[in-house]
């Protein structure tokens, strides 16, 4: 078993960099202040209250949560990278097909990889809940809150 590091000081620096990515991201717009800001705030918080807490159990002497590579550990691992790659590639074809058929690719991907059992009623179920998930996001995005999506520049007028 190899040991890497513990696992909330692991996590905190996760969180400082999503945080920083995220702060010099920020624009002037309003809209670009409200949400995003507060959501940037709450993970630096976040990451600096799990440093507080690996030196306070540095100074209590307290035995490190220590992050280890198991055989056990290796599957998930790989479920998460996997996972961390699919949706890298729809930050990259959001724009070119546009938000909502990448969106409905990206969820039906993730959720039949995800099933455990793939026999067909649960590959039919993991095709029919992201379906609805985007129908349902699509009246309440567009028809509720007048949220704007990412337009397809791929194809002229697939939204």
């Amino acid at each position: 078993m190899q040991k890497i590091v513990d696992r909330d000081f692991l996590a905190a620096l996760v969180l400082f960099s999503l945080g920083a990515i995220s702060l010099s991201q920020e624009g002037p717009d309003l809209m670009n202040w409200v949400f995003p800001r507060l959501a940037t705030y709450l993970v630096l918080i976040i990451a600096a209250a799990l440093v507080l807490r690996v030196v306070f159990s540095t100074i209590v002497n307290r035995k490190p949560d220590i992050m280890s590579m198991s055989s056990e550990n290796r599957v998930a691992f790989v479920d998460v990278f996997s996972f961390l790659l699919i949706v890298l590639c729809y930050l990259f074809v959001m724009y070119g097909l546009g938000f909502w058929l990448a969106s409905l690719i990206m969820l039906s991907l993730t959720s039949i990889y995800l099933t455990l059992e793939k026999t067909r009623r649960n590959i039919g179920l993991a095709l029919v809940v992201p379906l609805a998930t985007c129908v349902t996001a699509y009246v309440i995005f567009l028809h509720v809150f007048y949220v704007p999506v990412p337009q397809a520049t791929w194809w002229a007028g697939i939204n």
